[in-house]
């Protein structure tokens, strides 16, 4: 019969828990707990402190601090700098117009 495999499985009589004891199978908690071990020694006054902004924010504003000084250098960059190309000088004696 092809139920032949599902024999030997757990329902919810009682009686198919009966070879199941609970003090085998916890057998965790006689180990000894694990311990962290640091690799670096910090000094013992330091404060460790929860940051009050979220970091999303904090990045984001770093990042619009970082544009707004960019463009506020190249404003003060172009109101100092001298123009790349220069205009047409004319002098007084192109001005004056020629007659034959």
């Amino acid at each position: 019969m092809g139920a032949d495999f599902l024999k030997g499985l757990p329902v919810y009589n009682k009686s198919n828990f009966s070879r199941f004891h609970a003090d085998s199978v916890c057998k965790a908690s006689n180990r000894r707990p694990s311990v962290y071990l640091p690799t670096r020694e910090y000094p013992s006054e330091q404060i460790i402190v929860t940051e009050k902004t979220n970091i999303l924010l904090r990045y984001l504003h770093q990042q619009w601090d970082k544009k707004v000084r960019h463009t506020r250098c190249l404003t003060a960059e172009s109101e100092f700098a001298r123009p790349r190309r220069r205009g047409k000088r004319i002098s007084e004696e192109c001005t004056a117009v020629w007659r034959p």
